[in-house]
């Protein structure tokens, strides 16, 4: 479930908390103007923080191109998580 929040979620609904915010900071302290929620464009930056948060995740982790993925196994009364082997040269 923490995953699904920091990977998904959060990067998402990002821009919408940080406007909400100021939003509330300038009502707070004194700024008489009326404010709009302008939904496309804080949707538009959520989507983009999305996917650029999906790309580093895409790009940033794995396995060495040419490992083997050993899958979870039960050994011994416990289970053993899957791994990969290094590449044979």
């Amino acid at each position: 479930m923490t995953s699904l929040l920091l990977r998904y979620l959060l990067p998402f609904f990002a821009p919408f908390l940080g406007y909400f915010a100021w939003v509330w900071l300038m009502r707070r302290f004194g700024s008489e103007r009326e404010w709009t929620h302008p939904w496309h464009v804080l949707f538009l930056a959520g989507t983009l923080c999305l996917l650029a948060m999906l790309g580093f995740f895409a790009l940033s982790g794995g396995a060495p191109a040419g490992s083997t993925y050993v899958p979870p196994e039960y050994t011994d009364g416990r289970i053993v998580p899957g791994h990969y082997l290094p590449p044979k040269d």
